[in-house]
């Protein structure tokens, strides 16, 4: 039995290797590239192959290449009917006057942070400046650059942000989170202090962010974050504490409608 059980999670565990690899840069595979890149045998490529294919997961193209197939869309369009983070902020933020600015809506995998929802522009403006936001839905971002991202980076739990620094050290040194674990402590430790993580420029040229957590009323545990994206000249220091209570207001609103819409027993991020 236990050979069994150790056999299947080998093989989600490769399946899941195979769809990591279709990316932005990368939309279209062959068995070759698969094998290449995950070390596999030729005929064990395929084999993982023919299994994603039936479950819909990739799909053939031209030339002997695949790339994600049907089944992401359907599983994306579920998402987005039964995802109680997603309903939440969705009933909170639609309608909410963005000036010049957009807000958005992360939640946390792994080491990933993904906007799953947005409200205003695509395109900022100030004076003769137009400037695409890069945040937009289902983009992963780091979890160590960006507002969005130190919010919640900041609000795992201990033990979390332990582990997070000790796979990621380097990444963490890159990011200027700290030279090492003092001094990244202390950095979360002061993000917490003060409420809200800002950023400029770490995503996008000449945009800067504010972003807050989002806790569940009572044991405060995280369970995203929200954002707003602004043109770094139309938000000076002086005002993104402001920004940041208006941010920390609709939070408190989205985690209430959390809690009305989530079934029972479903687990926040901050273990």
């Amino acid at each position: 039995m236990m050979n069994k059980e150790k056999e299947a999670g080998s093989s989600l565990s490769r399946a899941l290797e195979i769809l990591a690899l279709f990316t932005i840069d990368t939309p279209v595979l062959t068995a070759e590239d698969i094998a290449s890149r995950l070390g596999y045998t030729r005929s064990t490529a395929y084999r993982y192959i023919k299994e994603l294919s039936a479950a819909g997961l990739i799909a053939a193209t031209t030339g002997a290449a695949y790339s994600l197939g049907p089944r992401i869309v359907e599983l994306e369009r579920m998402l987005a009917l039964t995802d109680p983070l997603y309903r939440a902020g969705a009933a909170v933020l639609d309608g909410q006057e963005c000036d010049n600015n957009a807000l958005l809506l992360h939640n946390l995998y792994q080491d990933k942070v993904l906007c799953i929802y947005k409200v205003g522009p695509d395109v900022l403006q100030h004076g003769n400046q137009h400037v695409v936001i890069l945040r937009a839905r289902g983009i992963p971002f780091s979890l160590f650059q960006g507002a969005a991202s130190l919010a919640m980076l900041a609000y795992l739990s201990q033990h979390r942000i332990r582990q997070t620094y000790l796979r990621n050290e380097q990444a963490i040194k890159q990011a200027g989170l700290g030279q090492n674990w003092d001094e990244f402590r202390h950095k979360m430790s002061r993000i917490r202090r003060i409420g809200y993580a800002t950023s400029r420029g770490q995503i996008t040229p000449m945009v800067m962010g504010v972003a807050v957590p989002i806790l569940l009323p009572g044991d405060q545990r995280l369970i995203g974050s929200l954002a707003s994206a602004h043109l770094s000249a139309a938000m000076p220091p002086e005002n993104e504490a402001a920004c940041a209570q208006g941010l920390h207001a609709l939070a408190e609103r989205i985690a209430q409608e959390y809690l009305s819409i989530a079934p029972r027993g479903q687990a926040p991020y901050g273990a």
